[in-house]
């Protein structure tokens, strides 16, 4: 059983596992918190249990019997799991401390994958994260909204990881012939007035956003859970860094896309976004829309 709970893109680099763990034997159940298992529903590799937070521990019937338990989560919850389940546990180095020191000293800024740390957690590497959806989800998503388009993905939870020229990157794409459209939850979406994109935001399950990604040329977003659909569902990525910084563990592989960040010293500030830039500037979202635009042109270029 792989236990992580959040969040979405936490969740979809387990699906590293997946194939790695089959080949050795094993059937993949993964535990997790609604809404994230709708990843998943159409992936025959894996079988999903979600239980609510408020709900976990009164679910353990579920839960036991495993012959083996992988820890991808490693917070007090899944200590208190190992605990009441007892069995087999594997875990991965997470690396925490060294992740909090690089926010204040640069030499602990050092390479790190999260996907990599999960492989190792079994011994294995090479393996990358990877979504299956149905042909037929495929097609009716390319009947209803076509393909070769590029998505932007605009959301993050926090300010501090909001790239702010989406619109001016949308109105860019345009101009060069691009056809646009967005993707990300209700309310993420807002600002792009007087634009042509086609504004999907909201409309679509967590799945079926998943299907758009994969049927896009290009994928834009921030260093949130949507890129890392992308990349799992083979899309090629441009991730553009703010607050953040790959030393935390989820930047893309430079065969899966292009990542943008302007290594201010002050990268990263935060493990997660939180907060107010300290400077009040925003400085490390001061990325020129024309320098994302030409490489989405060059990820573009490749497909053709």
């Amino acid at each position: 059983m792989l236990i992580r709970f959040s969040s979405l893109g936490d969740v979809v680099l387990t699906s590293c596992l997946f194939e790695p763990l089959i080949k050795r034997g094993y059937k993949p159940y993964l535990l997790t918190h609604p809404p994230y298992g709708e990843l998943f529903l159409e992936d025959p590799r894996v079988e999903v249990i979600q239980i609510r937070k408020d709900e976990l521990f009164n679910r353990l019937d579920l839960l036991r019997g495993f012959d083996l338990y992988l820890d991808l989560h490693k917070n007090l919850k899944t200590l208190v799991l190992r605990l009441l389940l007892r069995g087999s546990w594997k875990s991965y180095k997470k690396e925490s401390l060294r992740r909090r020191l690089a926010l204040r000293f640069p030499i602990f800024r050092k390479p790190y994958s999260v996907v990599s740390a999960y492989l190792k957690a079994i011994g294995e590497e090479g393996y990358r994260p990877s979504l299956l959806i149905s042909e037929e989800r495929l097609e009716l998503l390319k009947k209803t909204y076509g393909e070769g388009f590029v998505v932007l993905g605009p959301g993050a939870r926090y300010k501090k990881k909001r790239y702010p020229f989406f619109r001016e990157l949308a109105l860019g794409l345009e101009r060069e012939g691009f056809r646009v459209v967005l993707v990300g939850s209700s309310g993420e979406c807002e600002g792009f007035e007087k634009t042509n994109v086609q504004n999907l935001c909201g409309k679509l399950s967590l799945l079926d956003t998943a299907g758009i990604i994969k049927l896009a040329k290009v994928f834009v977003g921030n260093d949130s859970g949507l890129l890392h659909v992308a990349r799992a569902v083979g899309t090629k990525a441009v991730q553009i860094y703010g607050a953040t910084h790959p030393t935390l563990g989820f930047s893309l592989l430079p065969e899966e896309g292009k990542v943008i960040i302007k290594n201010l010293p002050c990268q990263p500030c935060t493990l997660h976004g939180k907060g107010e830039c300290k400077y009040g500037t925003y400085e490390c979202l001061q990325i020129p829309p024309e320098e994302v635009l030409k490489e989405v042109r060059a990820l573009a270029s490749q497909g053709d």
